[in-house]
């Protein structure tokens, strides 16, 4: 990354934090349940689901994980390696079981552990995303680690970027070995990624 990518990245960040930061709390309210009826057609029956729990003014995805739950889904959330950044994605089940991560001090379920590869759909935390469907995170680097194997082949996930509108911009700063997404998932609704960049769906 040279210079002027990362200086970029850090006045984008901030801009978007304080755009995301900004929404009232009847709007943050009124964005989950949009989420849930939006994302409805993605959480069928057996499908296997990636999730998250939202961290800070995320906009909210439990709502719609728990509607998936109900309508018969197999839901994976994140989990923190000991080592490196590859995640894997622990699967929900009927016990209380959540942990707080030593390091990171973030809630994670502690369940059967499986690859990004082997879910059928993967709901990804974003920051920023932009017409062309890149993202750009936290700066963490734990999802480009993670899905970097869609890099050297097709398959796993179909992976569906989750933010506000306000999130949307023309163009994030890239780096060689970013990952497009497949959809964007946000209150007004869900959109695909074609030819022309993003379509509405549903």
């Amino acid at each position: 990354m040279n210079q002027s990518t990362a200086v970029d990245k850090q006045a984008l960040r901030r801009q978007l934090r304080r755009a995301r930061m900004a929404k009232p709390r009847a709007e943050r309210l009124a964005a989950a349940t949009a989420l849930t009826r939006h994302g409805a057609r993605l959480t069928g029956r057996g499908r296997r689901i990636g999730g998250y729990l939202a961290a800070g003014s995320e906009i909210d995805l439990e709502p719609l994980m728990s509607a998936a739950l109900f309508r018969g889904a197999r839901l994976f959330l994140p989990r923190i390696p000991a080592r490196g950044r590859r995640l894997w994605f622990a699967r929900v089940g009927g016990a209380d079981r959540w942990r707080i991560h030593p390091r990171y001090r973030i809630v994670e379920y502690d369940g059967p552990l499986a690859r990004a590869e082997r879910l059928d759909v993967l709901f990804v935390p974003l920051l920023g995303v932009d017409d062309d469907g890149y993202r750009m995170g936290q700066g963490g680097g734990f999802y480009d680690a993670t899905l970097g194997y869609r890099s050297r082949r097709a398959g796993g996930p179909w992976l569906v970027g989750v933010c506000y509108d306000c999130q949307r911009v023309a163009r994030v700063p890239r780096e060689p070995w970013d990952v497009r997404l497949d959809a964007l998932l946000t209150e007004s609704g869900l959109y695909r990624l074609g030819p022309g960049g993003w379509r509405r769906w549903c």
